[in-house]
């Protein structure tokens, strides 16, 4: 095999067939080319990829022996990973820290191979593939305690957070943020933007339990971490975070503000899958002021955006939202079709929060629809799986619906223990003020006669006051 560099990018475009001019494209220059392969000119990392991608080799084809500029090239390669990232890309960031670890390995960079296994597990996770990240996750950490290293061991803390919260345990995965935001307050040199990032998904975990003043609390703090850092994706993530719990506590001008901030960031951005999220919280709060078109709107343009960069997860929460809207506006057939396509990719990824949700949704139209034996199904699988996942608002929503539905059956007996467990929540967690029926879910009807048996709402229910909470 040819020893240097420019050896063994003319050895490659000669067994390709292809002349310097070939290889130099429009962006480079044909007499470039030839002082490269004579060893004249020393090409850029980005110069590098992009001929390691027209020889149709990977970049450590053509740098092996030469240690400098194949360190280059791996810290490149690792920092366009955590770029893809934080924007989502999960299936390309799992392949680049996967061959940023192999590059590692053969260097014996211990924290560049840390942070690809780190970086690894944080993407297989985004992938719902929590066995490998796992594994990943628990080489990552023993690396980075050999090498002491505060700022990986942060991150192990924020991979397992991530997996615990996408399989729903909600406690666990705060235990771990908010060990890893100790871990980055404590280091020598914080990581602003790393710290942001756990403060966000600590406000998420709170969120997703419903307490939303909480969750509040901590995307305020995760807003004012990363205002010094620039780190733009990670501030509209937050935007996106408050509005949605803002339009939660009722206050739909607030939360359009942070939406409509968050939509501005990532237009700049010119970042797809980002702008597909906060479309997708517009519409909710859309839907939720019974604006039914424009929340239509806003779902397919996300949904849209989602399947271009190939985002299952967010595709699932989106098309569980448009059959919301479809089936407000009458549409239950293409309501039906949207959740099938919703359960198809819960079921898929292992996502069992969605999956309670697509439940939820289906047994409300089943109300609509008078199929009651089949809407008290739906209702009572989706209420084990919320309480199991200690998805509270959800799961008071949930009781109180399925209660009121039974007492319309003159099933009196059978509806109590639904009508109590919600008070029960609703008294014993700090929630947002239950939608009334209409916004809760459009599809239902008041069928209740005069005289007949009737059971006091939830939605009625004053919500305990809650005092300020001390910032962290």
């Amino acid at each position: 095999m040819p020893s240097s560099l420019g050896e063994r990018i003319r050895a490659r475009r000669q067994e390709l067939g292809l002349t310097q001019a070939d290889v130099a494209g429009n962006r480079l220059s044909k007499g470039f080319i030839s002082l490269i392969e004579m060893g004249r000119a020393k090409p850029s990392i980005e110069t590098l990829r992009l001929l390691a991608k027209r020889l149709q080799k990977p970049v450590g084809y053509f740098v092996e022996g030469d240690t400098s500029l194949s360190r280059k090239a791996l810290h490149a390669k690792l920092a366009s990973a955590w770029i893809s990232l934080k924007r989502t890309e999960f299936t390309q960031a799992a392949e680049l820290f996967a061959e940023s670890r192999s590059i590692a390995k053969h260097h014996n960079d211990v924290s560049a191979e840390a942070d690809s296994y780190i970086g690894l597990a944080s993407a297989l996770a985004g992938l719902r593939q929590f066995d490998a990240a796992q594994r990943n996750v628990r080489r990552g950490k023993e690396l980075a305690e050999a090498a002491q290293s505060s700022h990986h061991l942060a991150r192990v803390s924020q991979v397992l957070g991530l997996v615990e919260y996408y399989r729903g345990n909600l406690t666990a995965a705060r235990e771990h943020f908010l060990e890893g935001y100790t871990r980055v307050q404590t280091s020598t040199s914080p990581d602003l933007s790393l710290a942001g990032s756990m403060l966000l998904n600590l406000g998420n975990a709170f969120r997703e339990s419903g307490d939303y003043a909480e969750a509040t609390k901590w995307y305020r703090e995760a807003l004012k971490t990363l205002e010094p850092t620039h780190d733009l994706p990670r501030i509209g993530l937050v935007h996106v975070q408050l509005g949605a719990a803002q339009r939660q506590r009722g206050n739909y001008d607030g939360a359009l503000a942070h939406f409509t901030r968050a939509e501005h960031i990532f237009e700049l951005l010119e970042d797809i899958s980002l702008l597909a999220q906060a479309r997708n919280s517009i519409g909710i709060m859309l839907l939720q002021e019974g604006k039914i078109e424009e929340a239509i709107t806003h779902f397919k343009s996300s949904l849209s955006m989602k399947e271009r960069v190939g985002d299952d997860p967010g595709r699932a929460r989106t098309l569980t939202e448009l059959a919301r809207a479809l089936a407000a506006k009458g549409q239950f057939a293409d309501a039906q079709r949207a959740l099938a396509e919703s359960e198809r990719l819960t079921q898929k990824l292992g996502d069992a929060t969605e999956l309670a949700r697509v439940q939820l949704a289906r047994a409300r139209i089943q109300v609509t629809l008078r199929r009651i034996p089949e809407a008290i199904r739906q209702y009572e699988t989706s209420i084990a799986v919320l309480e199991k996942l200690g998805m509270r608002t959800d799961l008071v929503h949930a009781c109180n619906e399925l209660g009121e539905l039974l007492i319309q059956q003159k099933r009196p007996s059978e509806a109590a223990p639904y009508l109590s467990k919600a008070l029960h929540e609703l008294r014993t967690e700090p929630h947002a003020p239950i939608m009334p029926p209409e916004r809760m879910h459009p599809l239902r009807r008041k069928t209740r006669r005069p005289g007949s048996q009737s059971a006091p709402s939830l939605t009625r229910v004053p919500r305990p006051r809650v005092g300020p909470r001390a910032a962290p």
